[in-house]
């Protein structure tokens, strides 16, 4: 669009294509709200005021206007639908920008799954922008399936200049700390390119970061108190206030959100699964939730809107104002925040909860199935634990966490091999390397809940080798094959039995059927989860424990890993 041809429609002197009649505009410059029209103009918002005609006419009939919801991290991969479906879901719910940092399939496969997903998102109904992963891999304590190296960065990042927008969250921040050359080198590609550098440093503090900050990076999603959330913004970064599917944090933080520092405060859901985005919302989950712990309205809609846009620079978003994108959203009740239209480029896409506009973009060939799964060679018998005395290292998980603890405890012995006992809840867990198939290791874990059968996925933060949780070697055998015999997915087993599995044949991490049969798929697999005994949202805390960046005991396909010592650890303690 060229600016001489939206100043006439400004000036009332032509139509605007689509005028917006009898609207309650929430200004989130002002904080007020007025009462107003709207005039459309391409994709832009040419004018607000006492327009009166325009060549499409829609009456708001009172209800509040509102600029269309910005989610500042997350990963598309985690929801399980191809991009295109996601896209579908989030606008839902009223979220027409997210910034996604696709280190998942990156991990998985490389550029291939950077560009898979930067193209299968141009041209749709939706901006994604792309932070580029800066943990391909997180770290060396796993295997792999790709490497991008600050050489990959900067050509890729000269190809897409307009949609990369950051390099994603520097997740090794022992790395930075200690001043690991290769992560350094990619913090200061992207920062002399002004990009945005996007942190991720549960726990870190005072000095230690001090030193993190000095990176230049800015924000961070991973805080989980007020004291932690304080101190960060105190010292200039953008706190990212999450709620995912496993880690829900917004309870704890949202206390530290006041009248002076709510700017420096912005919202996001970093891994939510599509039930949860379905049934309970997205970014507008979290504005309403805000608002039912106190916070004012208007602050909970600039959180998720300006405060966001501004953080990432982008000049045209986060408002509805003159010259901005025409990404907005409808809603009855600013409490309730009960959605009944959204906008995206001055179209009508969402209508009273049904998406009516087609999913469609640049590129419609993208391919449905992408890339493979392979397993080492094992049997049920190769997954015994043999006894070796003494006791054992536990990884004792926390429901709605994804942080974890070690404990320490006697082990159940039986015939000489160490086995799950299920009356303390202690499971066996099995991580199998999957890109190569070259090996796998075996742990126990406390706090799942599960009291027979096996649960598996191939969903592992960050390098996504296999994971399966059992109490019997023979339903944990059969859980892994069974997804890699999908290529890629979820899987529920119980005596020699599949119970229930959802395919994700897209680098293991995505389907790819419409949003609605996912999600009918994934509800059937809950529940059949549940029937073995396990917690709410088993499947995602279970994809979390390879994750050997978030303290404190984790398990890779390597072996138990403690996180704050970047060190491996042995099954048995003397």
């Amino acid at each position: 669009m060229k600016i001489k041809d939206i100043i006439p429609v400004a000036l009332g002197n032509e139509k605007p294509d689509v005028l917006l009649k009898n609207a309650r505009l929430v200004n989130v410059f002002t904080g007020e709200i007025e009462e107003t029209n709207v005039a459309l103009f391409r994709k832009r918002i040419a004018g607000i005021g006492d327009y009166d005609d325009g060549k499409e006419i829609i009456d708001l009939e009172g209800m509040y206007l509102l600029p269309g919801f910005i989610n500042a991290h997350l990963h598309i991969e985690s929801s399980m639908l191809s991009p295109r479906q996601f896209a579908k879901a989030v606008l839902l719910r009223g979220t027409t920008t997210v910034i996604a940092d696709p280190h998942e399939i990156s991990n998985v496969l490389g550029l291939d799954g950077l560009e898979y997903m930067i193209k299968s998102t141009e041209g749709i109904p939706l901006n994604v922008y792309i932070a580029i992963p800066s943990a391909v891999p997180a770290t060396s304590m796993e295997t792999s399936g790709a490497r991008l190296g600050p050489e990959d960065m900067v050509g890729f990042v000269d190809s897409y200049p307009n949609r990369i927008i950051a390099l994603g969250e520097v997740m090794n921040f022992p790395g930075v700390i200690n001043r690991d050359s290769e992560l350094l080198t990619k913090i200061e590609i992207l920062r002399h390119m002004y990009k945005k550098i996007d942190g991720h440093a549960p726990g870190v503090t005072g000095k230690e970061l001090n030193a993190y900050i000095d990176a230049f990076i800015r924000s961070d999603h991973e805080c989980t108190t007020k004291e932690e959330a304080l101190e960060k913004i105190s010292k200039g970064m953008q706190v990212f206030i999450r709620e995912g599917t496993a880690a829900k944090n917004l309870d704890a933080l949202i206390d530290a959100v006041n009248v002076m520092n709510h700017h420096s405060f912005s919202f996001c859901t970093d891994d939510r699964e599509p039930l949860d985005i379905l049934k309970d919302g997205d970014i507008d989950y979290l504005v309403r939730r805000s608002i039912e712990k106190g916070i004012d309205p208007i602050i909970a809609i600039r959180m998720a809107t300006i405060n966001t846009a501004r953080y990432y620079n982008l000049r045209s978003m986060g408002a509805v104002s003159p010259g901005y994108k025409a990404d907005m959203i409808v809603v009855e009740d600013l409490k309730k925040m009960n959605i009944k239209m959204v906008f995206k480029d001055s179209k009508l896409v969402v209508k009273d909860g049904k998406f009516i506009e087609k999913m469609e973009g640049v590129y419609n060939d993208m391919p449905k199935k992408f890339g493979k799964v392979v397993l080492p060679k094992f049997a049920a018998e190769d997954l015994k634990v043999k006894n070796k005395g003494g006791k054992i290292r536990v990884i004792k998980i926390y429901e709605g966490s994804l942080l974890t603890d070690e404990i320490i405890v006697e082990p159940k012995v039986e015939n000489g091999y160490v086995v799950p006992d299920i009356e303390r809840d202690i499971i066996k867990i099995a991580i199998f390397e999957r890109h190569t198939g070259t090996n796998f290791s075996i742990g126990f874990v406390n706090g799942f809940g599960i009291k027979k059968g096996a649960v598996g996925t191939s969903v592992g933060h960050d390098s996504h080798n296999i994971g399966v949780i059992g109490v019997n070697d023979e339903d944990i055998e059969i859980a892994a094959k069974e997804i890699k015999n999908m290529n890629g997915g979820m899987v529920v087993v119980e005596s020699g039995k599949v119970l229930a599995k959802l395919p994700l044949p897209i680098a293991g991490l995505m389907a790819d059927t419409e949003l609605e049969e996912v999600v009918e798929k994934l509800e059937f697999v809950e529940e059949k989860m549940k029937e073995l005994g396990g917690i709410d949202a088993t499947f995602m805390t279970l994809s979390f424990m390879q994750l050997a960046v978030i303290p404190n005991l984790k398990i890779t396909n390597n072996g138990l890993v403690n996180v704050n010592k970047q060190e491996y650890v042995d099954l048995f303690v003397d």
